[in-house]
């Protein structure tokens, strides 16, 4: 192992040591941090660069000790140095920009002294670059490649004045053109403007949000708009590009960056003129002018080989591991979303996925027949509320250490799968359910559309109610994800004559309510209210149908004619009612649909959810379902009567059985999911032969 230490004390020179470990992890070193030496504060990006590289584990006789930012140590941070590597005389290299040999024999005898025996000193000032600062050696470390496909050259556009409206507006036009696919790499409060401004037309990165090693597995060309200078993250980019063979392009003021580097391209300023000259100069030769960029950089520039030479540090071989389809499903306000997934996986004839999900999930997945991972759900005892998803993103990176592709169903992208996506080198796939309400701001999901290779869009089975969040090739859509359960008059009577031996309650009508399971908003009110409908009807039993984890109320046991069923297939007991009471979420909105029940929707309306209000119309106003307020109590009795006394409810199970819906389309999802991980070797396969056993 080999120890990486800065004894500066600010926050970037953290952010530089996540930055050089990720590096060196590049090379095959195991480099780590000592998780006591971060102190708290830094920010998320900086909290997820270092989880993966922090360990608990004291310094062994064999590790080794990187010492770095020595220009700029502290007493508390030297002192703490000296108590972590011990009075041993431990070896170590440090690191640091020194302009003079008097600052440079200074920070020697300092260290010296803390560790027992003078260090071997790296000075990383360059007489041609004096705005170089940091604390830790810039190395080039070629990435591994990304698994996708892309249709054009990736362009990554560094550093532009997004400021200047006709540069901003130069860029949306190239990267509207044919012949490239653009992002641009700028700082995050710029990114924020553009995005406030423009949405997410066009892929933003910032410096923070990925690291170098991965921004450069994304990128064919580089453009810089503006010196690096004291930015490390983008040195060490353009050295990761330069390694790979990448071509890079200057087209900075006075062209300052090819003055001192030969292998730059020297390119016009104006964005129109650029792409000509990158679509006549610059793509019939790329991979030539990559090659010579990598072989005219100054000997020993930015090559890690003297750094590891120093440290006595040999790479490892890369650990083998299978490539693994992951299902990760979000825990959303119910199950929902899990239950999606377990659809879509059922239908899936390659190698079986295998799912990560949070706790109330497992058992819904497991039901499915497939292995899960449990995920940690957020708690009021994290002092961070992102402190799950960093234990997450751990175990995402775990669990796909051998590559493959990673499936997420969810409205907002964690921080965990979008690194994954990114540090893994996975194929993503992005479920997304849309009728999204208005006013929703979910600018940060859409902003990380940009790692997913390929969203599925699981329609709705009314067409006003489908819209488009984004446009391209990857988006894909899908009939209503549903498993229709029609059953049969003798199936339905036999399910009913269970539930009536089952409860001990003999009925001729059977009501059942779906209304969440108090997360999203309590509908405590609402379901004693129907309890105290339902006490009249001594025909009738009433089931209040949750999940196995929602809340439940203590007084709801005390109705004699209501009671109370945790199940993961509500499904199939709402399928024999005479009456569904039920929120409209997507999944229990289509079961409604598709199984012919009949149902009034009382739409929940928190301002995270999807637009349930929306479905709720759509039905009402067909014809083929009532839809009642939550507030409206009178009402629902009123609409209880009807569809009970009056024979509405057959005639809204008559309405649905003439509906023209939409076909299921979770074959058709797990169709695209396996044309994209597997490519051509998904088409070769029997779709029934193959189909593992007892799923669903």
């Amino acid at each position: 192992m080999l120890c990486c230490e800065t004894v500066g004390a600010g926050p970037r020179d953290f952010e530089e040591l996540a930055v050089l470990v990720s590096q060196l992890a590049g090379t095959g070193i195991d480099a780590r941090i000592q998780a006591r030496s971060v102190p708290p504060g830094l920010g998320r990006n900086a909290q997820f660069d270092l989880a993966p590289y922090l360990t608990d584990a004291p310094l062994g006789p064999s590790d080794g000790l990187l010492v770095t930012a020595a220009h700029r140590a502290t007493e508390t941070r030297l002192a703490r140095l000296r108590r972590f590597a011990g009075d041993e005389g431990r070896a170590a290299v440090a690191c640091g920009v020194f302009r003079d040999r008097q600052s440079e024999l200074a920070a020697q005898a300092r260290l010296g002294y803390v560790l027992g025996r003078e260090p071997e000193l790296l000075n990383l000032a360059d007489p041609r670059d004096p705005g170089f600062e940091a604390g830790c050696p810039v190395i080039g470390v070629a990435p591994r490649p990304d698994p996708g496909s892309p249709r054009w050259p990736r362009l990554l556009v560094a550093e532009p004045d997004l400021d200047d409206p006709a540069e901003a507006a130069a860029l949306l036009d190239l990267a509207l053109g044919r012949g490239f696919e653009v992002a641009i790499l700028t700082d995050g409060k710029s990114k924020q403007a553009w995005r406030a401004a423009r949405g997410a037309a066009l892929k933003v990165y910032q410096f923070g949000e990925a690291l170098p090693l991965d921004l450069a597995a994304r990128a064919d060309i580089c453009v810089l708009r503006g010196a690096p200078n004291g930015n490390y993250r983008l040195r060490c980019l353009i050295a990761n590009l330069a390694a790979a063979g990448r071509v890079l392009v200057d087209a900075t003021e006075d062209h300052a960056l090819a003055a001192l580097d030969p292998g730059f391209i020297r390119a016009p300023l104006r964005i129109p003129a650029l792409r000509n000259f990158l679509v006549e100069a610059v793509l019939p030769r790329r991979a030539e002018i990559g090659a010579a960029f990598r072989d005219a950089r100054a000997p020993g520039a930015a090559d890690p080989g003297r750094l590891l030479a120093a440290l006595g540090a040999r790479p490892r071989p890369p650990a083998k591991a299978a490539p693994v389809t992951v299902f990760m499903p979000t825990n959303g306000v119910g199950l929902g979303h899990a239950q999606r997934c377990g659809l879509i996986a059922s239908e899936m004839t390659g190698p079986p996925p295998v799912f990560a999900a949070f706790p109330s999930c497992m058992r819904l997945v497991k039901s499915y027949g497939f292995d899960v991972m449990p995920l940690i759900g957020r708690s009021a005892q994290h002092a961070q509320a992102h402190e799950n998803d960093l234990a997450n993103y751990l175990r995402l990176r775990g669990l796909t250490g051998g590559g493959g592709a990673l499936v997420f169903d969810g409205g907002y992208v964690f921080d965990s799968v979008y690194r994954a996506i990114l540090e893994r080198r996975l194929r993503g796939v992005w479920i997304r359910r849309g009728l999204w309400q208005r006013g929703q701001d979910n600018s940060i999901a859409l902003d990380r559309e940009k790692v997913f290779g390929r969203v599925i869009v699981p329609s709705e089975a009314f067409e006003e109610l489908n819209a488009a969040y984004s446009e391209g090739d990857h988006v894909r859509e899908v009939g209503p994800i549903v498993r229709p359960r029609p059953l049969a008059a003798e199936a339905r009577a036999a399910l009913r004559a269970r539930l009536a031996e089952r409860f001990g309650q003999p009925f001729d009508r059977l009501v059942v309510s779906l209304l969440g399971g108090g997360v999203a908003a309590d509908r405590g009110a609402q379901i004693q209210a129907i309890c105290g409908m339902m006490e009249r009807r001594s025909d009738t039993l009433h089931l209040i149908v949750v999940w196995p984890t929602a809340t439940v109320q203590p007084v709801w046991f005390n109705w004699p004619r209501s009671r109370v069923v945790r199940t993961h297939r509500a499904g199939v007991i709402a399928a024999a009612a005479d009456l569904c009471l039920s929120a409209a979420g997507y999944n229990s909105f289509h079961e409604a649909l598709y199984n012919q029940v009949p149902t009034i929707f009382i739409p929940q309306t928190a301002a995270f959810m999807d637009d349930q209000r929306a479905r709720a119309i759509a039905a009402r106003d067909r014809g083929v379902a009532g839809m009642v307020e939550a507030q409206a109590l009178m009402t629902l009795d009123r609409e209880i009567g009807r569809v009970l006394d009056e024979g509405l409810g057959e005639t809204f199970r008559a309405r649905l059985g003439a509906l023209d819906l939409p076909p299921p389309g979770a074959a058709a999802a797990a169709r695209l999911i396996e044309e994209f991980t597997h490519g051509g070797d998904a088409l070769d396969r029997d779709p029934v032969a193959d189909r593992p056993a007892g799923r669903g």
